[in-house]
């Protein structure tokens, strides 16, 4: 017996020992592990974007640098991302840059109602001087953007078709964003504020009866088996809404200049390549799933954008230009980069 006693610590210590050599030798060899986080499904075009990304990067570096991606809020809740990266306890997510405007006000004009018509107009603000505003902003907040994105939404409900500013009155409506929440309520409309990935049960448990989020949650998240009618971005969209792949100052710059290189030419090459073709087909998919559910879809006009822009300027625009530090100079630029776009 105490033979078998003495044989088992022998065994222990050598598997102790042979742990031990094989983390010095990861740390001997430089070997680097990212953590990346998102609230997204699996699947979903956000989530693919990170894929993708970490495939591209592991083929220009081997074995120099690791992803470990948690999907689906498994490593942190939605907006308790925004912290962790500033203080380095997570290195990369991709992120919905208006959930930190409680920190970082100015971060609204990325959801703003109206601001951004296009998808092309949306990817051109990275290069103008809207763009570098808010990379700046991000910067001086711990954070770096490595893949400029953005996605298109619609608006979804179970009790009307919400085509105009007036059809909001007296609907529980989750917004997505402060100003997008101040511009429905002066509409009328009752506010409940979540992330997306809380909205279907908040549909079917009537906590909500309407709802604005990205084409691609609506489609990841199922909410066409909630929704009853669906005002389609396909012409015309009031909703953009800017979710980067992002990486923590601290962790950048624990990168050795090589790594941080080739993360900078896979990410412009996304950007060029990749972005646009994956996510534009969010919207199609969309068409596909809720008429295959049986929702109503209306596919919003001119005059229909034309008349929410003209309410979001008296409401939401106006109260972020009042309220928001700053406000009245990234306004201007936003305004700017859709009259040049």
């Amino acid at each position: 017996m105490v033979f078998a006693r003495e044989n088992f610590r022998v065994v222990w210590v050598g598997v102790a020992l042979a742990c031990l050599v094989m983390c010095c030798s990861s740390v001997s060899q430089g070997a680097t592990t990212l953590k990346v986080s998102h609230q997204f499904a699996d699947g979903d075009v956000r989530d693919q974007l990170v894929r993708v990304f970490a495939e591209n990067v592991s083929k220009k570096l081997g074995k120099d640098i690791a992803f470990r991606i948690y999907p689906a809020s498994s490593l942190f809740k939605p907006k308790e991302q925004w912290d962790a990266m500033r203080q380095g306890s997570l290195d990369m997510s991709v992120f919905p840059l208006d959930y930190a405007a409680g920190k970082a006000p100015e971060l609204s004009i990325t959801l703003l109602p109206c601001s951004v018509t296009s998808m092309k107009q949306a990817m051109a603000w990275k290069d103008k001087p809207i763009g570098q505003k808010i990379s700046q902003l991000l910067e001086a907040n711990g954070v770096k953007v490595l893949i400029w994105t953005w996605l298109d939404g619609g608006i979804g409900s179970t009790v009307k078709q919400v085509r105009l500013p007036e059809d909001s009155k007296d609907l529980k409506m989750r917004a997505a964003g402060k100003k997008f929440e101040f511009m429905l309520q002066k509409a009328g409309a009752s506010i409940t504020s979540m992330p997306s990935s809380e909205i279907y049960h908040a549909l079917s448990t009537g906590v909500l009866d309407s709802c604005l989020t990205s084409t691609s949650s609506f489609v990841s998240y199922r909410l066409y088996e909630q929704l009853k009618f669906m005002n389609v971005p396909r012409d015309y969209a009031i909703w953009f809404m800017a979710e980067p792949l992002i990486v923590s100052l601290k962790t950048w710059k624990s990168l050795k200049p090589e790594q941080q290189k080739v993360l900078e030419e896979v990410s412009q090459d996304m950007e060029k390549n990749w972005v646009i073709p994956n996510f534009s087909k969010d919207t199609e998919n969309l068409i596909t799933e809720f008429t295959k559910a049986g929702v109503k879809l209306h596919y919003m006009t001119k005059d229909e954008f034309d008349k929410w822009l003209d309410f979001a300027r008296k409401t939401a625009w106006k109260n972020y230009e009042e309220t928001v530090p700053k406000g009245k100079e990234f306004l201007d630029l936003a305004i700017q980069a859709m009259e040049k776009q």
